[in-house]
């Protein structure tokens, strides 16, 4: 009897109810959308239906005529995000491995540009380095008085360099994670072996954090490939194309040309799907295991003479990625026009009384963006909390399921995304375009993945007996999910809201299709007034959402501070 019921095999847990609810729910806000895209794509007869009557090539056949909208976007991705990962690994070398000092305050500068965002990193280039005006060749200018330009930001070059530089702190904190657990002994054996500082770190420690440099590419590689705020600005005037801004056009057109700007979306998501499986397959077989079961404090490494130019190596980015693009959208915010000059003459505060008080669609789109971020946190931290606790509490079936699915909107390109989700909006019978709701969803939609793995963290880290305890006390599942559960999480779920608060608060290329007159927010409505001129307004109403964002980011690092203690 024994043997025979060591030889039967395990019987398969039947998919639970909750997780039932929650895959129906994320393929009604996921899948359907991603299949009207493809219909779209497809639809060969009349452009407007949401449902194609008439299937065919054609799209992709006239796609053949603009193939230079997809080859410039892998250009430009490809170019940042290898740009991007090589600077993130550095940085995090640097603030992670070595004993530099004032690393806390220099790991949380160099974090502050990516939830600042890319349209601000985009608008204050181009007052920077524009090739006629931009305050670098003015100044290069005035001292040499050549008519050259320094710099040119409407370039190639330039739109590589300032993606590269906002896109940077995610790939940081991704590949800075990984160095953090990396158990030191490994580069001790290297230096023992007579192994050379830089030869240690090029040798040992970025081979062994390959998974996570992969995994940084992989997240700066797709993200750049639906990034608009940066192509589009800074593009413009060379009329550089890429896929998003080619979206963008088809859809503002008139009539617009939905087909179309479906099969380019299209395409980059079978781009994206490549990337995935290039990142599977070189890792596959391999081994990186580089955390011991036993503990370990991690050994800084002393690089002696070589410390002022690694700080000089963190400073630098610092200042090109933070301190110059925020000061000067601060000094044009103050000007009474476009020119910006140091003249006691020429500043002002109107600008910031305009936008906040007497322009009723930026104020309107302040509002708008603040309610947006506290829905968005709200819901999407409910959301991903709920998700997190059904994937790794219960024990049904399912489950690797809904973490792919919870976990797919981030391979897709956030703007072609968002236009799916418009059509998805459409074909429902509720009116929701242009409403507020209707941006709130797809936040929450755009934004799940990074919520998921915020409050997975956390979960996977209580341990199952603090809640075993609290029922064999007598307390029922909801008197130990208030009283135990939600207080030992509470401070990575304040975490998890306020990154949700922050990052939708600057979101531009989900909302741009879904943003109506009547429900305006601060991304687009920058964009707009970009659009449409106005430089020193424009910098008031991004030094206002900047405001926002640094407020947010000072509590959520007071939040970290409390977790750590806890």
């Amino acid at each position: 009897m024994l043997f025979r019921s060591l030889a039967r095999p395990t019987r398969r847990e039947p998919i639970s109810l909750p997780s039932l609810v929650l895959l129906g729910v994320l393929l009604l806000v996921i899948g359907y959308p991603l299949l009207l895209l493809a219909g779209m794509a497809f639809n060969v007869g009349d452009a407007q239906a949401l449902v194609p009557t008439q299937l065919g090539f054609a799209n992709f056949v006239r796609l053949l005529r603009h193939l230079e909208w997809v080859r410039n976007t892998l250009l430009v991705s490809a170019a940042g995000s290898v740009i991007g990962t090589a600077l993130a690994v550095v940085l995090a070398w640097i603030l992670y491995r070595t004993s530099v000092p004032g690393r806390a305050l220099l790991e949380l500068l160099v974090t502050i540009p990516y939830p600042i965002g890319p349209l601000v990193g985009a608008l204050a280039w181009s007052e920077l380095a524009s090739p006629r005006g931009g305050l670098i060749n003015s100044l290069f200018h005035a001292l040499t008085g050549s008519h050259a330009s320094l710099v040119n930001v409407y370039s190639v070059p330039g739109i590589v360099f300032v993606m590269a530089l906002f896109e940077t702190p995610v790939a940081f904190l991704m590949i800075g994670a990984a160095m953090r657990r990396m158990d030191p002994t490994l580069e001790e054996c290297s230096a023992v072996m007579g192994a050379g500082r830089l030869a240690t770190a090029l040798r040992v420690t970025v081979p062994l954090m390959a998974p996570a440099i992969l995994s940084a590419w992989l997240f700066l590689f797709i993200s750049m490939m639906g990034a608009f705020a940066i192509p589009t600005i800074l593009g413009a005037n060379s009329r550089f194309y890429v896929a998003t801004t080619a979206i963008y056009m088809l859809f503002e057109g008139y009539p617009p040309q939905y087909p179309l700007a479906a099969a380019v979306g299209l395409v980059l998501i079978v781009f994206a799907a490549a990337a995935v499986w290039f990142y599977t397959r070189a890792l596959r077989g391999k081994s990186y295991a580089v955390v011991g079961g036993r503990t370990y404090k991690p050994r800084l490494i002393d690089m002696g003479r070589w410390t002022p130019v690694l700080l000089a190596v963190v400073y630098a980015y610092i200042l090109v990625a933070l301190v110059l693009p925020l000061g000067t959208l601060v000094i044009a915010s103050l000007q009474r026009n476009s020119n910006l000059t140091f003249s006691a003459a020429s500043w002002t505060l109107h600008n910031y009384r305009y936008v906040l008080f007497e322009f009723p669609t930026t104020r309107q789109a302040v509002v708008n963006s603040l309610l947006l971020g506290v829905g968005t946190g709200t819901a999407g931290t409910a959301l991903a909390f709920i998700l997190a606790w059904v994937i790794h509490r219960s024990r049904g079936s399912g489950r690797f399921a809904l973490e792919q699915l919870a976990m797919l909107p981030q391979s897709l390109p956030r703007l072609i995304f968002a236009a799916a989700l418009l059509w998805m909006i459409l074909a429902l019978p509720l009116k929701l375009y242009g409403t507020l709701f209707a941006v709130l969803i797809a936040y929450i939609i755009v934004f799940l993945p990074l919520a998921y793995r915020s409050i997975t963290g956390v979960v996977v880290q209580l341990d199952r007996s603090l809640e075993e305890a609290g029922r064999v006390l007598g307390g029922s599942w909801l008197a130990v999910m208030r009283t135990i559960t939600l207080p030992l999480l509470s401070p990575g779920l304040l975490a998890a809201w306020v990154l949700l608060f922050m990052i939708s608060v600057r979101e531009v290329s989900a909302s741009i299709f879904l943003a109506g007159p009547g429900a305006q927010v601060l991304g687009p409505a920058i964009f707009n007034f970009w659009d449409s001129g106005g430089l020193p307004q424009v910098s008031a109403l991004v030094v206002v959402q900047t405001i926002i964002i640094f407020a947010a980011l000072i509590v959520i690092r007071a939040v970290s501070k409390k977790g750590v203690a806890l």
